[in-house]
């Protein structure tokens, strides 16, 4: 499956590929028009929310009415328990919030680089920031759905992140 990533910034989506961030527009004609492309997930990385800022919370209530959206974001616990109620896939650092609580773990993404040597307990998927083949098979023997990045393609990986089109 193809993920499109995007970048979220009040209120407004952008694309980055080489250099800086350019404007794409309103995030969810972004959406509508990524879905009726045939996505059926979007990766977003979430300025406002990897500063604690809750700024886009009611952009993301929109977009998950009809597209899958999966955002990075700071591990404030208020933040995730938001998103989650949202229905949002959360991107998380594996080791950052006690997530006994959280009732949604089908949602939680673990965000792992390399000098990552846990299994990410508690977490449904995991995004690998370097795709290895070694960890690959690590977290697909554990039973985890894997998402890489394009540099990173692999025929084992669940999903590929993308600069989105």
């Amino acid at each position: 499956m193809l993920i499109p990533i995007l970048y979220m910034k009040d209120k407004q989506v952008f694309n980055k590929t080489d250099g800086p961030m350019k404007l794409v527009g309103k995030p969810l004609d972004v959406a509508k028009k990524l879905k009726d492309k045939g996505y059926q997930l979007i990766h977003f990385v979430d300025m406002d929310a990897l500063k604690g800022q809750t700024t886009n919370l009611d952009v993301y209530d929109g977009l998950t009415y009809f597209v899958n959206v999966q955002v990075e974001c700071a591990p404030k616990d208020e933040m995730v328990k938001k998103l989650l109620s949202l229905k949002c896939r959360v991107v998380l650092p594996p080791d950052s919030l006690d997530l006994s609580a959280l009732k949604e773990k089908k949602l939680l993404v673990a965000k792992i680089d390399q000098s990552y040597l846990g299994e990410a307990p508690g977490f449904h998927d995991v995004i690998l920031v370097d795709g290895n083949p070694q960890p690959v098979k690590k977290f697909i023997d554990l039973g985890k759905r894997v998402i890489v990045y394009e540099k990173d393609k692999t025929a084992k990986a669940w999903g590929i992140i993308t600069s989105s089109s």
